[in-house]
């Protein structure tokens, strides 16, 4: 009985160690061989930088969250229609309970997302400041003409 225990833990901290290992050691390749070639990636990385401008970069950025956001909501969506299905199907209560949980996940996270927009418009607002003239530029002598 004991046998099989071990080997299973074995098991378990060998496919942790897979994992977790490269995380703490660094990976190799991510490591330079030499200062040669550290310079010849960083100066490719600069190249292909400065092919680009400031505002492709960020368009490319957004559509690669936009893109994030809607494939998150699209699994979401999934797994809330497939657990309610199964649910219905089966009769089953535990798929009933992970259809909702999965739905109050699609709803916090759009949540989330209004008010990352709205903490973003805030930031993004431009408050204009009422264009009179300061008290600097009016004359202090009034002239009246009789």
């Amino acid at each position: 009985m004991e046998t099989p225990v071990i080997v299973g833990l074995l098991v378990i901290a060998a496919v942790w160690s897979f994992y977790l290992l490269p995380v703490v050691f660094g990976e190799r390749r991510d490591g330079p061989i030499n200062s040669t070639e550290e310079f010849d990636r960083w100066t490719h990385s600069m190249a292909y930088v400065q092919k680009q401008s400031a505002a492709d970069l960020a368009a490319s950025h957004r559509d690669v969250v936009r893109q994030r956001r809607r494939r998150t909501i699209s699994v979401l969506i999934a797994l809330t229609a497939l657990a309610l299905f199964g649910a219905w199907y089966l009769d089953s209560l535990p798929l009933m309970l992970a259809g909702l949980f999965f739905g109050s996940l699609i709803g916090l996270y759009l949540v989330a997302l209004a008010q990352m927009r709205q903490r973003r418009e805030q930031r993004l607002k431009v408050t204009h400041v009422s264009e009179r003239p300061s008290d600097w530029e009016e004359p202090q002598i009034k002239v009246i003409a009789h």
